[in-house]
């Protein structure tokens, strides 16, 4: 086993959490990230009260469900019958106290740490068609916040449920696709509906909760039909929206959406906001990049882009905000230019003028963890050194190793110096 940074304990504060499945009519879990003006004990609860329809639409054969908590996504599929669609979620707030066993993970990953497993379920008994109450564990006072949306728990009380925001609208609130919740997956009240109507009945809906964003076998990110700002992109047409075209990112070697502006960019509702600065490949024109913001915590969801603090818009260098630019997040794995671009004690090998390399470190059998990021392994990689190991990260090749920065490769390495084996990314062949 590797050796953690952050030693991992069980949680210890109440949450969306159980280790066995429990009667969620009796358990409810603290609600994170909600307005002020939504916690009003004033009595108004509005629609609230009142259970939503769920649509009439043809039920899933053998339905499964992947939760990508950095990708901020539900993929439904169904082998049987061919369904595919991707909607989006609200994800738990990353852990920032660093004496909790969850420092710096999602609070959604707690099933994944707690039981050695990303593999879960969904069954008819562990649903609520119509959930409504919350009861606050400090002061005992029940509010309405899932508003007669579907409860679905897939592990204790970690469930796929409604936005909260705004519940006592008639659509049951508005969602905030980011890192928002205290451990379970908000989803539109729509969306929720639905995939509620395509599940019902079935016996066992498989769910696999994983950190990464999910990718497909040809390597592309599985997200929304409708992208924005930030989103992942191969050519301008991925960007399907007004002014949108795909930037190049030179450290991470996939592209992002951007837009072209000349001093303000648009937002879009339940997204973080969006900042005009100058294009580092042609610095005469603006562009548009996500502001860096607590729901998109320290930019995780954008692949190889980064924190760049109080940058100046462009054309009002007066106006600052902290922003989402390409920028290597610096651990082991990562893509790097040089071992500036690099932290925690990792150097940049293997890297070239005009090819990225990766940061890693030397070992001799064993290597650091960090939470919030994948496991690494020490291997000997002549890519990276030709003298002895080198730490790198470990993938999932049954999941298409969403781990894996672009130009690498997922393969299976014994261990520098000791028995045992891993799937790690490592430098593809020139």
């Amino acid at each position: 086993m590797s050796r953690v940074i952050f030693l991992l304990a069980p949680l210890a504060l109440a949450s969306c959490t159980a280790d066995e499945v429990v009667d969620e009519s009796e358990v409810d879990l603290p609600l994170g990230d909600v307005s002020a003006e939504d916690m009003k004990a004033d009595g108004d609860w509005g629609a609230a009260l009142t259970c939503k329809d769920v649509p009439e639409l043809p039920p899933l054969v053998s339905p499964q469900i992947t939760l990508s908590i950095d990708g901020l996504t539900l993929h439904l599929t169904d082998p049987a019958t061919g369904f595919d669609k991707v909607y989006p979620v609200g994800a738990g707030v990353v852990d920032q106290n660093p004496e909790s066993g969850e420092f710096r993970e999602s609070l959604s990953y707690y099933p994944v740490s707690s039981t050695g497993r990303s593999d879960f379920a969904i069954t008819p008994a562990s649903i609520q068609p119509c959930k409504t109450w919350w009861t606050d564990p400090a002061t005992g006072e029940k509010t309405p916040v899932f508003a007669g949306l579907p409860f679905m728990s897939f592990h204790g009380n970690y469930a796929i449920h409604g936005p909260i925001d705004g519940y006592r609208a008639a659509n049951g609130g508005s969602l905030r696709r980011g890192y928002v919740s205290h451990g379970c997956f908000r989803m539109q009240g729509a969306d929720v509906l639905e995939v509620y109507a395509r599940i019902k009945g079935v016996a066992k809906v498989p769910v696999r909760v994983q950190r990464s964003p999910e990718r497909r076998a040809d390597g592309t990110r599985v997200d929304l039909a409708q992208t924005w700002i930030g989103a992942e992109c191969r050519a301008d047409a991925d960007c399907n929206f007004s002014k949108g075209f795909c930037a190049k990112n030179a450290i991470g070697g996939r592209g992002f959406c951007s837009a072209r502006c000349t001093s303000t960019c648009a937002d879009r509702a339940g997204n973080p906001g969006t900042f005009c600065v100058a294009d580092p490949s042609a610095p005469n024109l603006g562009m548009c990049v996500p502001k860096a913001q607590a729901t998109n915590f320290d930019c995780r969801p954008y692949d190889h882009l980064g924190v760049a603090p109080a940058t100046p818009r462009f054309n009002q260098p007066a106006v600052v905000a902290d922003v989402c630019v390409p920028k290597s997040p610096g651990w082991v794995g990562d893509h790097c230019f040089a071992s500036s671009d690099c932290a925690n004690g990792t150097t940049c090998r293997g890297a070239s003028a005009l090819t990225p390399g990766l940061c890693t470190m030397s070992c001799d059998r064993f290597c650091d963890d960090l939470p919030g990021t994948a496991d690494t392994f020490c291997a000997r990689v002549p890519a990276l050194s030709t003298t002895g190991g080198s730490c790198v990260r470990q993938c999932t090749p049954g999941a298409n190793a969403p781990e894996c920065p672009s130009n690498t490769t997922c393969t299976v390495l014994a261990r520098n110096s000791g028995t045992g084996s891993r799937a790690v990314c490592v430098p593809k062949a020139p």
